[in-house]
């Protein structure tokens, strides 16, 4: 399986400086990061749909644990890569409505994770149950005329609450029960599917790595062995 990867190792790292960068200025913090315009260029002549999201470093008994604190972003591109990304980044740390704007004391413990999608196609219930990759595909459902956007890293979560309650992996007949039982969503009138790409800062201003949610121990994919054998 050929996985999606618009940005390489020397492009995401500066997507994610750019932005932490984009941020402070808005904060007017002015920063002098060593970021190649040309890798700029190329980011802007992408065009695919994007998240940001910021998390903060919450520190507990020697334990590291990111809490979300702002998320936006669309699963179709309005101008480009770049732009949306900046534009996604600034809504994420100052009008998310779920939280007030955030601070400079605040983002100095935060890192931003970029999740670039590709375009979504059209699929089925057959599909999800028998070719959806868990932590690597993310749907956009239409259920009772409401619209929910899953995302690789929500999969995950479903993962995580599912193993504490029934010991168990999360495979793709689990996942859709979950989706009925906690989600609501039962019967969806519509289901589109996108590949991912996840990048995030290990620590603030740290370095910058692909997340390969796929590969995450609670979900039961029968084919993320043969992913990471690729790959």
């Amino acid at each position: 399986m050929q996985l999606f990867k618009p940005l390489d190792e020397q492009e995401y790292p500066i997507l994610i400086k750019y932005l932490r960068a984009k941020i402070l200025e808005r904060l007017g913090v002015k920063v002098d990061y060593e970021i190649d315009p040309t890798i700029l260029v190329k980011t802007a002549e992408l065009k695919f749909g994007v998240f940001v999201s910021i998390e903060k470093l919450m520190y507990s008994d020697g334990m590291v644990k990111r809490v979300l604190r702002g998320s936006m972003g669309m699963i179709r591109p309005m101008r480009n890569l770049l732009e949306d990304s900046v534009a996604a980044a600034i809504h994420a740390a100052f009008y998310d409505p779920r939280y007030s704007p955030i601070s400079i004391a605040e983002f100095k413990n935060c890192v931003i994770e970029v999740t670039v999608v590709s375009p979504p196609t059209d699929v089925g219930m057959d599909w999800v149950r028998n070719s959806m990759v868990l932590g690597y595909h993310g749907l956009y459902i239409v259920d009772s005329g409401k619209a929910t956007i899953i995302l690789p890293q929500r999969v995950v979560e479903i993962a995580e609450n599912y193993h504490q309650s029934t010991g168990k992996y999360l495979d793709n007949e689990a996942f859709i029960n979950e989706l009925c039982n906690h989600l609501k969503i039962c019967g969806p009138s519509s289901i589109k599917a996108f590949e991912t790409q996840i990048i995030y800062e290990l620590k603030p201003d740290g370095d910058v790595i692909e997340r390969k949610l796929y590969l995450n121990r609670l979900l039961g994919n029968n084919v993320k062995q043969a992913i990471a054998a690729k790959h």
